[in-house]
């Protein structure tokens, strides 16, 4: 943000804007911030900006926020469908102590 307001950055060649942990950084409250830097890279006299979110868990909150940056009729990808438990039996965690 402090390098965007300094104009540290020109907008006006950017073809992709990708958020990853989209659900995180709008649970953590970082919503306005996401919402100035998107209209800053819009307002840089794009024509065809192509917005992608990435995020292991999409909450319909998320989905709703993300509707107000994504073209319309965008598309998305649930990979887990409609299951309510969306965390992969698959994974193995490990835990490995540091005595750091």
């Amino acid at each position: 943000m402090d390098h965007m307001h300094r104009g540290n950055f020109d907008f006006t060649a950017l073809k992709f804007a990708i958020l990853d942990e989209a659900d995180q950084m709008l649970n953590l409250g970082f919503k306005e911030n996401v919402e100035e830097i998107m209209a800053t890279v819009k307002n840089g006299g794009l024509k065809e900006l192509q917005c992608l979110m990435f995020s292991a868990t999409v909450p319909r909150w998320v989905q709703q926020i993300a509707g107000t940056f994504l073209k319309p009729g965008h598309g998305s990808m649930d990979l887990v469908k409609d299951l309510k438990n969306k965390t992969s039996k698959t994974v193995q965690h490990l835990a490995i102590n540091c005595p750091w």
